[in-house]
């Protein structure tokens, strides 16, 4: 018996996804177990698996097209079997004259239009038309791609996507009130989680100026060491090296509240908050403790890459331990991290800066990191956190 298989819910703010590329054929035998493609949510990329064997009857999302979750995407049956699908969520009654199934799956009244498929001002789905009032997009502008040239919202997304993208002097006139955009599920997963984050715990914040005369003197010796490769290792990759030697010595920092029982992590996974295009995300270094700062720093231009191309998968953000962001390259000097969900501890890198030393009555220069290290003080009191910080500091003054 056939088995139609929907768009997944891969998190509780997922609204859609969008079949990025489809990895099986139409007559293809499948077993239980394989990839049948890639969806692609908040960025993030996930492998759809077969549930069970059969062969592929029917591929009904197109790679590209934003699917609602709970909607049929592809069919999945006997060998020879037949199918007849119909994208309604009411099959059993066919559309009247006045009637075409949006781009949901309902079926929806509509006023016939006076002008041709694919010509502007066809008919609007009920989805459509209330996206184009969040967006703004005139639906008279539009050409619909649905069937019987009906607008859908991929039609609006377009269209506005195109309108944004137009120089701004274009803009500017098409424009002549407070623009409005819909947050993307990006934006809205990342803003829920903040807004969570500082609502459930005690967040405080330490700063400290890290002596960074030893440090800078190992980079440079990495850079030397480095100079005829293309990967030379990062200050960011020596803080993950340093973070991930801390945290070992101080469990207390890899600690979280679940159920009112202190629960410490077991292993070591240092994350780091990369930008992307309308977010960030916080993939990490699985087992930072046990590898070298050269296999660190691989691993962190391989994840830089995955973020930027939007192919991390669920594994590259999951079981966190600890998180490390770094803003020293925009001038910035301390800030207050807000905590990763479900961690206690994240440390800020601020720049490094050149600042004036009075030793023995003279006056040198010295080179510093500015550390901003936010902590849950339901869990870490201030003496704790100064000790990690105090420790960072040892083992960058260490290195060799």
């Amino acid at each position: 018996m056939a088995t139609i298989v929907v768009m997944p819910r891969f998190g509780a703010t997922m609204e859609e996804g969008i079949v990025s590329t489809w990895a099986v054929k139409e007559g293809e035998t499948v077993s239980k177990g394989d990839v049948l493609g890639e969806i692609e949510i908040e960025k993030l990329s996930n492998e759809l698996l077969a549930e069970e064997d059969g062969v592929i009857l029917k591929i009904i999302a197109e790679e590209g097209v934003a699917i609602a979750c709970g909607q049929p995407i592809i069919i999945i049956g006997e060998p020879g079997e037949v199918i007849d699908f119909e994208t309604s969520k009411e099959p059993e009654q066919q559309p009247a004259l006045n009637q075409v199934a949006d781009d949901d799956g309902y079926s929806a009244n509509i006023v016939p239009s006076p002008t041709k498929q694919g010509h502007p001002g066809g008919v609007v789905t009920p989805k459509a038309q209330e996206l184009a009032d969040e967006l703004g997009v005139d639906p008279s502008t539009v050409v619909g791609t649905g069937r019987m040239g009906m607008i859908t919202r991929e039609d609006i997304r377009r269209a506005y996507n195109e309108e944004t993208t137009r120089p701004a002097s274009i803009v500017k006139q098409a424009f002549t009130s407070n623009s409005h955009r819909k947050l993307s599920q990006m934006e809205l997963a990342i803003a829920n989680a903040m807004e969570n984050s500082l609502r459930s715990t005690a967040q405080t914040t330490l700063t400290m100026d890290l002596d960074a005369t030893n440090l800078v003197r190992y980079y440079q010796k990495l850079k030397s060491d480095f100079e005829q490769t293309t990967n030379t290792p990062t200050y960011t990759a020596i803080f993950i090296k340093i973070v991930a030697q801390a945290l070992k010595t101080h469990p207390i920092m890899r600690t979280s509240l679940q159920d009112n029982q202190l629960v410490t992590d077991s292993e070591i996974h240092v994350g780091v908050a990369i930008d992307v295009d309308d977010g960030l995300v916080v993939p990490n270094i699985k087992h930072a403790n046990r590898k070298s700062i050269a296999e660190i720093s691989d691993e962190l231009k391989e994840l830089i890459r995955k973020a930027k191309n939007h192919t991390l998968k669920n594994v590259d953000i999951s079981h966190g331990t600890f998180t490390i962001t770094n803003l020293g390259s925009y001038g910035i000097k301390y800030f207050t991290p807000i905590l990763n969900p479900g961690e206690s501890g994240i440390l800020g890198i601020g720049a490094l800066q050149e600042i004036a030393s009075i030793v023995d009555r003279g006056i040198f220069v010295k080179r510093v990191f500015n550390l901003s290290l936010t902590h849950d003080h339901r869990i870490i009191n201030g003496v704790p956190a100064a000790k990690f910080l105090q420790t960072i500091q040892s083992i960058a003054n260490a290195l060799d």
